[in-house]
């Protein structure tokens, strides 16, 4: 599109083209309240729907309720989009490198079971752990329940 419009401006076409492009955004426009009215009239009709099963006020209380998660999950998404480029540059960072770090466990996966499969006693550190991990998960609950003082 714009190096149509750069094509046009070098040509001395450019007043056909924006002439032609504000017919297509009028267009477009049209389409959008059509649609958004399609999306009322669907809405409307689910509602109708659900207030026959369910009666009007917990229907209305529904849709309040799904509006209310939808707002939510919308201003989530503005907030994290607002985010300065440098902490979004920093996050992919952290992801690729977590990407890449997954991808080379995976990749020596094949010789860490080998390694494993000729010296069983490799497995002993990690149950050893994990066994102490679930003591130490035991006593800190026992502790937290007020059950040892």
């Amino acid at each position: 599109m714009l190096s149509q419009l750069v094509t046009k401006l070098i040509t001395g076409e450019a007043g056909v083209f924006l002439a032609r492009m504000k017919r297509v955004v009028a267009l477009y426009v049209v389409m959008a309240v059509f649609a958004l009215g399609m999306a009322m009239s669907l809405l409307l009709a689910l509602f109708v729907y659900l207030a026959q099963i369910f009666g009007p006020l917990p229907a209305a209380l529904g849709f309040a309720g799904v509006f209310l998660v939808l707002v939510i999950l919308t201003y989530i998404a503005v907030i994290i989009a607002r985010r300065p480029p440098k902490k979004r540059a920093d996050d992919r960072l952290q992801r690729d490198i977590a990407s890449i770090a997954g991808v080379a466990a995976v990749s020596n996966l094949p010789l860490i079971l080998g390694t494993v499969k000729r010296k069983k006693s490799l497995l002993i550190l990690p149950v050893v752990a994990a066994g102490g991990w679930g003591v130490w998960r035991a006593i800190a609950a026992y502790k937290r329940d007020g059950r040892y003082d």
